[in-house]
């Protein structure tokens, strides 16, 4: 009996472990889309003022569940490209402990379309 309650706990340790591990990675594709949201939104917005593609960021972070302020991100312009940097935190949660553990996610990208 007792090497019965063992391994049932092993068990779900291995079912917890593995479902976080789950969670983090879907958090790193969550990362990886928002960057391509983020480059998508600044390759068609090259030749409008830093106000718009700020505000065009903002709204395609927020279809992500991403709410950053404007000076959150910071947008420079230079000689035909974008540059964008901002983080953001997400998180993975252990279930039925409800225990979070949080990650900054650092988004860092330029685009100069040629």
């Amino acid at each position: 009996m007792l090497r019965f309650i063992k391994v049932l706990l092993i068990l779900i340790i291995l079912v917890l472990l593995g479902y976080m591990g789950w969670q983090f990675i879907v958090m790193k594709i969550k990362s990886l889309e928002v960057k391509g949201d983020v480059e998508e939104t600044l390759f068609g917005e090259i030749k409008t003022d830093e106000y718009m593609v700020l505000e065009r960021t903002i709204e395609s972070l927020k279809k992500r569940n991403i709410n950053l302020e404007h000076d959150d991100i910071l947008i420079e312009k230079e000689q035909g490209s974008i540059h964008v940097e901002f983080s953001y935190t997400d998180s993975i949660t252990i279930p039925f402990i409800k225990k979070s553990f949080y990650f900054e996610e650092n988004i860092n990208t330029t685009v100069n379309p040629k």
